[in-house]
């Protein structure tokens, strides 16, 4: 079977409940986004969003060490650009910090779904994709689940080491940014490694189905549109480690 042929197969009927998406999104995402090409994109959007909500309410306890060791590594430079940021001050952003990430983990997921899929639906556009912006947000939605699952690993690992060993967020990634020391490694290198996780890679892959398969793409351009969407989303991480280096 061609490329062309492949990509522009008739998506099959909807045999399959929802509940095996969540699992065959991991073991064959092309038969997901088959079936679902015409689906509502609200059943895996709120299920992303719930699922990351509980789950980092669930781990935060565990996993606060390493955003409190970033944000503290990260204060000097930000009081010697804020001259009025006193200690108390920086205490109370911490907390304000701690109350963001566990309680608004399921809204700020939501917000980022939403944007990757405007990327997926605005750079689609550019190799010919078919599919409409509902239709991104299903891609984006199944496409974030291996971020869901790293949700959990990173929650489970936190769990089980020592607090004062665990001093950055990058030390629970699934990249080669886990084995640098965040006290004397540049931020910039961190950086780029981190976005080398394996759950990300994972994501960006699944984009790409979703587009070979939902927008009717040849392999060559998903695989293309893969590399270009993988670059966009690291320029915001890249550009604010470059500063804080």
């Amino acid at each position: 079977m061609t490329e062309s042929a492949a990509s522009t197969t008739p998506a099959p009927p909807a045999t399959a409940s929802f509940w095996e998406d969540l699992i065959d999104i991991f073991i064959s995402p092309v038969a997901v986004f088959a079936r679902r090409a015409r689906a509502s994109a609200w059943a895996p959007f709120l299920c992303v969003v719930i699922a990351t909500a509980i789950i980092t309410y669930a781990t935060f306890p565990s996993v606060q060490p390493a955003f409190e060791g970033d944000f503290t590594r990260a204060l000097p430079k930000l009081m010697q650009q804020q001259p009025k940021l006193t200690p108390e001050l920086a205490d109370k952003m911490m907390g304000y910090q701690a109350v963001g990430v566990r309680y608004f983990a399921g809204p700020l997921t939501g917000l980022i779904v939403l944007v990757d899929a405007l990327m997926v639906w605005l750079l689609g556009k550019l190799f010919g994709a078919a599919e409409g912006f509902g239709a991104a947000i299903l891609i984006a939605s199944y496409a974030f689940f291996p971020r869901v699952l790293s949700g959990v690993i990173s929650g489970a690992e936190a769990l089980v080491m020592d607090p004062t060993k665990l001093r950055s967020v990058s030390m629970l990634t699934l990249s080669p940014a886990r084995f640098l020391d965040p006290d004397t490694a540049n931020p910039f290198t961190i950086a780029v490694l981190s976005r080398l996780d394996l759950t990300i890679i994972w994501q960006t892959v699944l984009l790409a189905t979703g587009l070979a398969v939902i927008g009717r793409v040849s392999r060559g351009k998903a695989a293309v549109f893969a590399v270009v969407i993988w670059l966009a989303g690291s320029l915001y991480l890249l550009r604010a480690a470059y500063l804080a280096s």
